[in-house]
């Protein structure tokens, strides 16, 4: 065996080790708030993913859209089809820069705030997805004080995944993992459209 073989043989025995170890020493289970924030793009991709994840183990998951709201997104498409009966509730005003009408977004937040609240203290929903929610708190669409405070009152074991650029500090405190998506190219500052199976 060379120097090089044995020398990489050794460090992944070291590292297996101490992953062993870090495994053996998780022995919590709870509901997990996870943040995703960033100028990057794929957090609500990632977030999906994680909807589909839950999906796959059976349990049961919600998700509300906040912002794109009418646009036709290939996961939303997709879900609604696979599982028709997966609770479901989307913004109806959409993006807020073609409203341009802080009442009429405010109004729409506040709306598909109270459909979403009530998954928060249903212990049978295992999963929810709050998509681009760092938005209500920026524009003060909602109470961040309330909705912060439905977050961390509800069912011990569910998780919530929250998405969209600037988290605030108070949501990041809260989180149990918070994972920042940075942007290093983007096709669309190339001129290059958005598309369907890629972006939406």
């Amino acid at each position: 065996m060379s120097d090089k073989r044995a020398n990489h043989d050794e460090k992944m025995q070291r590292k297996k080790a101490v992953k062993d170890a870090q495994i053996d020493a998780a022995d919590q289970s709870k509901g997990l708030l996870v943040v995703l924030t960033g100028n990057g793009k794929g957090k609500s991709s990632s977030a999906f993913g994680m909807v589909l994840r839950a999906l796959g183990h059976g349990q049961k998951a919600a998700v509300c859209q906040f912002i794109k709201g009418q646009q036709a997104t290939g996961e939303v498409i997709y879900l609604q089809h696979h599982h028709p009966d997966l609770p479901y509730v989307a913004m109806a005003t959409g993006f807020t820069w073609d409203t341009q009408n802080w009442e009429a977004d405010r109004a729409a937040a506040e709306e598909t705030w109270e459909k979403a609240k009530p998954w928060l203290v249903d212990p049978a929903i295992e999963v929810i997805l709050l998509d681009e929610l760092t938005y209500m708190f920026k524009f003060e669409y909602l109470d961040k004080t309330e909705v912060l405070a439905a977050i961390a009152n509800r069912p011990p074991h569910q998780h919530v995944i929250v998405t969209g650029r600037g988290a605030s500090p108070d949501l990041i405190d809260l989180a149990d993992t918070v994972s920042e998506v940075r942007v290093n190219k983007h096709a669309f500052k190339q001129g290059i459209k958005a598309q369907p199976g890629i972006d939406f």
